[in-house]
């Protein structure tokens, strides 16, 4: 006890008294002689940047990028000049990228202390993209030589098709199945490669977001609301992430780049409206605190009024921002921060009718008013979702060979989902007993620590290592109660160690990846048997690696991808409750649980022709679930407890197939994007073993065409999704279970936009278009979707 006192004193001391205050003095000493040593070098990297025709391009955004972790930003000047100042030795990337025209890559070159290197870059229309990914290995990589399957959304692109979500920004991507069941606000589903919506990892500048009061301790319950608020880009990662990003990054990874401030402050205000009496207002802007800092925020607020029946009400508020802080060129503080506040009615779900248990089909056909009855109005039934992010970042390139990163982040979840008696006369059939009330709280709370250093062997070898630790907690309330031990949080912690070498040889052309990462688990339950408080939970190792080799005479890339993907057991379900009917309190979380983990391969090309005008590639890739985390009727009671149904491991199931993509730009102005995804996807059932997957469909097709005309901008949209398989449910004993087959559907969206410059410092656009402009009429699980819906605009750039 004298112990631990005498250590609390001096940790007292230490933040209290006079040696923090030399810790603090130590620190800001050390930053200022970084800056006088900077101050006094000479090194300089300068250039201009020009159109086709060699006219200087003014404001374009220019960021010189390193695969140890400098990022610096600036902008051109009236001449089209830029300059990065007291930059150190090293390894650097050029990117550009300015409104109306393509981005650009500098290829990678090598730099001394005390040269003054001169780097023009070119900008055209007729070009495709060439950016910088950073989301395959957490380093920055040009495109060509990323040896796993990456899609890259800019915010240009964002900007053309006028998505209001952007889950709807994400549609056409190879191999992701965007699924939204019914109007903007309702339940939206990402999935990656014929896997789980909960296999689909969502991180905002390179760190995990998730909800801990999720049921499955995912992001999931986010997708709906999530909105394009000032975003630089949207870097996807298709395959397994585990061994960086770690938990839930089995299918896929989508990172969302916040954009970076520099030069001249520069402005946007915008206002929209069209059908379901939707609304949108946002405001956002960006640009320099001087020549060290900058910022960027946006702010966005969405109104549905008028559902697809005429309810069904949304209200989402979001916004996000970025300021970050160069002392050096080496050494950058930045911090982030995303929210959302939304409000939505929602319906109840759809309900399998007598005729589709009549026959003897496996699937049986989904038809309207035969085999079920469509999602159901209810006037008070809805959900309020809160999310918060912040996140703070300190990053130091000490020299050519070491550099390290600090960042630490809390993200903040409220959910609550409520109903009410009411119910809508014209289904009061479908109510025979009334509704059912209730009122569910979820709030979770996850802190995030990551530190990473990246050391280099040589100019081949970049090796990483890093440690991340995060504490989670659930809060739970339910009214009525179903559990006698109502509102309480559970606590669990994790910590990571994990491991990256990235080998580059032959010019760079044969570049290799190799990681590993194992995860540790503490838990911690509320007001639970002492039994289980001291409960602690298997470890979790996984592994990856990547190879990809680019022949430079033919412009072709060949790569492949073996990886597990691991996904920690939820709070829920390790410590779920609840008390029902005659059967009382039951048990069905175990503490013990495993972590789900699975294993993928993938393999496929890359081609670039026509002075890399042309790009077309595709991809073969394989995953097993061999473990996952399932709710069985009969599960094992591994503590004594009682438990006679819940969540156990179990093998899970096998999702392979093709994807493929295609782009051109045919013409000056024009760009031209297209997708093809072949799925064959199996679930695993306990007693038929494997069958089709849910809500996966064999075939996705997508195309973007974008045609830029004098001040017009044409952009048109097309998505085709195959017929599919969902699960529907009865509404009264015995609850039985339809899988009904889906039609498959294409929805079409058009815009245009029409640009006109009011004044030298103010641009107006105008736009209109329309969404599902063939008035396809489709269900999503049984829920109706919207029909053909127009909408208009304008928007105004200071």
């Amino acid at each position: 006890m004298m112990k631990e006192k005498i250590q609390t004193n001096r940790v007292r001391e230490i933040f209290c008294g006079k040696d923090f205050l030399r810790l603090c003095s130590t620190l800001l000493l050390f930053l200022a002689l970084q800056c006088v040593v900077f101050a006094q070098g000479t090194s300089k990297i300068t250039g201009r940047v020009l159109d086709e025709r060699g006219a200087v391009i003014r404001g374009a955004e220019v960021r010189l990028r390193s695969r140890e972790g400098v990022k610096l930003f600036a902008r051109t000047d009236e001449q089209g000049v830029y300059a990065f100042n007291g930059v150190g030795p090293g390894d650097y990337i050029i990117e550009v990228k300015s409104r109306g025209f393509a981005s650009q890559t500098t290829d990678e070159f090598h730099f001394e202390r005390g040269q003054n290197v001169t780097r023009d870059v070119k900008l055209a229309v007729a070009a495709l993209s060439e950016s910088v990914v950073v989301v395959a290995t957490d380093t920055p990589q040009r495109a060509d030589e990323v040896s796993k399957s990456v899609t890259l959304l800019e915010d240009q692109d964002i900007e053309a098709r006028r998505e209001v979500t952007l889950s709807e920004a994400l549609r056409g991507t190879p191999g992701l199945r965007v699924q939204q069941q019914g109007s903007p606000g309702a339940l939206t589903a990402l999935r990656f490669r014929g896997l789980r919506n909960f296999d689909t990892a969502l991180l905002l500048d390179g760190l995990r977001v998730r909800d801990a009061g999720d049921i499955n301790g995912s992001a999931a319950p986010f997708f709906s609301d999530l909105l394009p608020t000032s975003l630089d880009r949207v870097e996807i990662l298709r395959g397994s992430g585990s061994s960086i990003y770690g938990t839930n990054a089995v299918g896929g990874v989508i990172n969302l780049v916040p954009r970076t401030g520099s030069g001249s402050p520069r402005f946007e205000a915008g206002f929209e409206a069209g059908s379901l009496q939707l609304f949108r207002e946002r405001v956002q802007g960006s640009g320099g605190i001087g020549s060290r800092a900058g910022f960027s925020f946006g702010l966005s607020r969405i109104d549905v009024r008028r559902g697809v029946d005429g309810n069904d009400e949304y209200g989402n508020t979001g916004g996000g921002g970025r300021v970050q802080f160069n002392a050096t060129p080496s050494i950058t503080l930045s911090a982030n921060f995303y929210g959302t506040i939304s409000n939505a009615r929602v319906n109840d779900s759809p309900i399998a009718l007598p005729a589709a248990f009549a026959s003897n089909a496996l699937n049986p056909r989904a038809v309207e008013g035969v085999t079920f009855q469509p999602d159901l109005n209810n006037p008070d039934e809805g959900r309020r979702n809160h999310l918060l992010v912040g996140s703070v970042k300190l990053s130091h390139r000490v020299n050519e060979i070491l550099s390290y990163s600090l960042a630490y982040q809390r993200v903040s979840s409220h959910r609550r989902n409520y109903n009410g008696p009411q119910i809508d006369p014209r289904f009061a059939q479908f109510y025979p007993f009334g509704d059912f009330e209730f009122s569910n709280t979820n709030n979770g709370l996850t802190d995030t620590l990551d530190a990473r250093a990246n050391l280099r062997l040589g100019r081949k070898n970049l090796a990483t290592a890093g440690f991340e630790y995060e504490r989670e907690q659930l809060f739970q309330s339910s009214i009525p109660s179903f559990s006698p031990v109502n509102n309480t949080t559970d606590r669990q912690r994790t910590f990571a160690v994990f491991g990256q070498d990235q080998i580059f040889l032959f010019d760079q052309r044969l570049q290799i990846s190799l990681g590993v990462r194992e995860q540790f688990y503490r838990i911690r339950a509320a007001d639970r048997p002492g039994l289980l408080s001291g409960v602690n939970a298997e470890s979790s190792v996984t592994g990856d690696g990547s190879i990809a080799y680019f022949i430079r005479s033919t412009g072709t890339k060949l790569r492949a991808h073996v990886g597990n993907g691991f996904r920690a057991p939820s709070l829920f379900e390790r410590f779920g409750e609840g008390t029902f009917g005659s059967a009382g309190f039951v048990r069905f979380g175990d503490p013990t649980l495993r972590a789900e983990q699975s294993v993928s391969v993938d393999g496929g090309f890359d081609q670039r022709l026509s002075n890399d005008r042309v790009r077309f590639g595709a991809t073969y890739f394989y995953t097993r679930l061999q473990r996952v985390i399932a709710f069985t009727g009969f599960a094992a009671d591994p503590l004594g407890l009682g438990r006679f149904s819940g969540y156990q491991n179990q093998p899970g199931g096998i999702a392979r197939g093709v994807e493929s993509y295609f782009e051109s730009a045919p013409l000056r102005g024009m760009n031209l994007r297209a997708s093809y995804t072949f799925t064959n996807s199996d679930r695993r059932d306990t007693l038929l073993g494997l069958q089709r997957e849910f809500v996966v469909p064999k075939h996705l097709f997508g195309l973007t065409l974008n045609e830029r005309w004098r001040a017009f901008l044409f952009n048109l949209d097309l998505n085709y999704t195959g017929s599919y398989v969902a699960p529907v449910f009865e509404n009264n004993f015995p609850f039985r279970q339809a899988n009904l087959t889906f039609s498959g559907y294409t929805k079409a969206d058009l815009f245009t936009s029409y640009e006109r410059s009011l004044s030298e410092k103010v641009t107006m656009v105008l736009f209109v278009g329309g969404e599902n402009i063939f008035n396809q009429k489709y269900f999503e699980s049984g829920f109706r979707a919207p029909g053909a819906l127009g909408r208009g605009g304008v928007n105004f750039r200071f």
